[in-house]
């Protein structure tokens, strides 16, 4: 009964979540609540894609983080997203093992890469949505996962995906438009400078900056300075 009250839980509040932020915040929560240091959503690319960052749907992965990835084009040939286009079930993986089989030089890269920010290990859940679109969510860190972890995260992932799917759809009905200045100040204050900071940065007043953050703000749907960067930043608006 323990376990069917905590998935009844998990159920109420994936069907509670109304922004993309919302998901963001539980991920993260989730995330360090089992020890581990990253999480991803994102959607199973297609043969010709060639960057994780035009897959990922929300994550915390760090901005330079992806953009190596990328450069390295090591989302070409990866035997992860090759697992994942296979077969349906969730797995544990240990980075090193799981590239066994990559030309030395990726090998070599993509090891040294994900030991550096601490996603070594972990597990993917592959998921798809009412439309059929395939996806998946990965937590990476430290350790793997046990059997009945596997299986509460399988549940999650699948909830997730699905009410981000409806989210996406949402929004993408919703084009935004935003000034240069918008732009400028979002960008400065994803990348951790001040209002006062981002004024002299910009030669403008601090009340100015405040203005147009706030614009940008209501544009994104948000409430917050932090929630309209999380939201820029997965939206691909902006790049810090």
């Amino acid at each position: 009964m323990k376990l069917e009250a905590e998935f009844n839980r998990i159920e109420e509040v994936a069907a509670g979540f109304n922004t993309h932020y919302e998901v963001f915040k539980y991920m993260k929560g989730l995330t360090q609540d089992l020890q581990m240091n990253a999480f991803l959503f994102m959607t199973l690319p297609t043969v010709d894609s060639v960057e994780i960052g035009a897959t990922k749907i929300i994550t915390n992965w760090p901005a330079e983080m992806v953009d190596y990835y990328d450069a390295h084009n090591l989302l070409i040939d990866s035997p992860v997203i090759r697992r994942m286009l296979k077969s349906t079930s969730p797995f544990n993986y240990d980075v090193e093992a799981i590239n066994t089989n990559r030309g030395e030089g990726k090998k070599s890269t993509v090891i040294e890469l994900f030991h550096r920010y601490g996603m070594e290990k972990g597990a993917y859940f592959p998921v798809h949505d009412a439309a059929g679109g395939r996806g998946a969510m990965s937590i990476s860190g430290p350790r793997n996962f046990s059997m009945i972890e596997m299986a509460k995260l399988l549940f999650i992932a699948t909830l997730i995906y699905d009410r981000l799917s409806q989210l996406t759809l949402n929004e993408k009905h919703r084009p935004i438009e935003f000034t240069p200045s918008e732009l400028d100040c979002l960008r400065l204050t994803a990348g951790g400078r001040k209002g006062n900071e981002i004024a002299k940065l910009l030669d403008l007043t601090e009340n100015a900056v405040n203005n147009h953050i706030g614009s940008a703000i209501k544009k994104l749907g948000c409430t917050t300075r932090t929630q309209a960067v999380v939201s820029a930043l997965r939206l691909n608006i902006i790049r810090v």
